[in-house]
């Protein structure tokens, strides 16, 4: 295996994170909601910028890894970047954390409109797309619980 291949493979399996025998995305999903609590944005400018390079970011390593396969289960950088969709604009407190962690992979294993939708695009689009909705609605959820609370 050449090196090139073997760092994207490190990076979209994050840290070959995705080989984990079981839930291997929700293995990714924890360890993204890991680095949103210990390295809190200082603005929310810094966080969105942050997040939306990392989906564009992601899209081009996962069409460069070049899998034959649609989404394989050990290419999770994508349930990274969700987490880091869920949790923008809020505070990574550890009741935001886990609630965003729950609301993330609920949305992200269920498929409701439009995530099963947005997983149609082709190659890396529909890889990380139906991740970055997941986590919108997890985000839109997250937001209206804490306008009730």
């Amino acid at each position: 295996m050449e090196i090139r291949h073997k760092a994207l493979l490190f990076c979209v399996s994050c840290g070959f994170i995705g080989y984990l025998p079981f839930a291997p995305g929700t293995w990714a999903s924890a360890f993204g909601a890991l680095l949103a609590y210990l390295f809190p944005f200082s603005s929310l400018a810094a966080n969105v910028i942050f997040t939306a390079s990392l989906c564009v970011i992601s899209v081009i390593l996962i069409n460069l890894f070049k899998s034959a396969e649609k989404d394989p289960c050990y290419i999770v950088l994508d349930e990274l970047v969700g987490m880091y969709v869920t949790m923008t604009g809020h505070r990574p407190t550890i009741v935001n954390i886990v609630a965003g962690f729950v609301l993330f992979r609920f949305f992200d294993i269920v498929k409701p409109f439009p995530v099963r939708q947005a997983e149609a695009l082709r190659r890396g689009y529909g890889v990380v797309a139906d991740d970055v909705v997941a986590g919108i609605l997890a985000n839109l959820v997250l937001l209206a619980i804490g306008m009730v609370i």
